[in-house]
């Protein structure tokens, strides 16, 4: 006889686990249909494949961003060094920043075919969506990677730990 399995964790035990984990801090922004510049600051960012070169990421249905995210639609995940706390916390909303006004943090430009992308990030990565699904609470979005922008190869990480940024060595 198969024993019954444990139900879910709750929201605050799950949460308070993750703060173990540690995580690349990345910005990703898009432009909605409006054309509006939209971001979010996100940590359930991951490779998904290299053939071909894709990304998954995770981002709140309730987040400026996720409507942006829509199949064909262009975004970019930046990879943040150890100098941008102040961008993932304007992002993150931790600065009490909101729409576009975030893009003040950071200094932005566009590639070479209008995607957003965030100058002194370790590495950017220009996608489209190519698929999406809605799961509890977040939009999940495989991102196709269409090109790639690395920065300064010396540059060390920004990653989150228990409730604050830091770096590895």
């Amino acid at each position: 006889m198969l024993a019954a399995l444990p139900r879910s964790a709750g929201a605050a035990s799950f949460k308070q686990g993750m703060r173990a984990l540690v995580g690349g801090v990345t910005v990703i922004a898009a432009q909605d249909r409006s054309g509006a510049c939209v971001g979010v600051t996100a940590t359930a960012v991951t490779s998904l494949s290299a053939d071909p070169p894709s990304l998954l990421v995770c981002v709140n249905r309730l987040s400026s961003i996720a409507a942006a995210l829509e199949i064909e639609a262009a975004f970019s995940v930046n990879v943040l060094s150890f100098g941008q706390a102040d961008v993932a916390q304007a992002f993150g909303g931790q600065l009490g920043v909101r729409g576009t006004g975030k893009f003040a943090y950071g200094a932005w430009h566009r590639s070479e075919h209008g995607v957003l992308l965030l100058d002194g990030a370790r590495v950017s990565f220009e996608c489209v969506v190519a698929k999406s699904m809605d799961w509890a609470t977040h939009h999940v979005v495989v991102g196709r990677v269409t090109d790639v922008h690395f920065g300064h190869a010396g540059a060390k990480p920004l990653v989150y730990h228990d409730g604050r940024y830091g770096t590895v060595e």
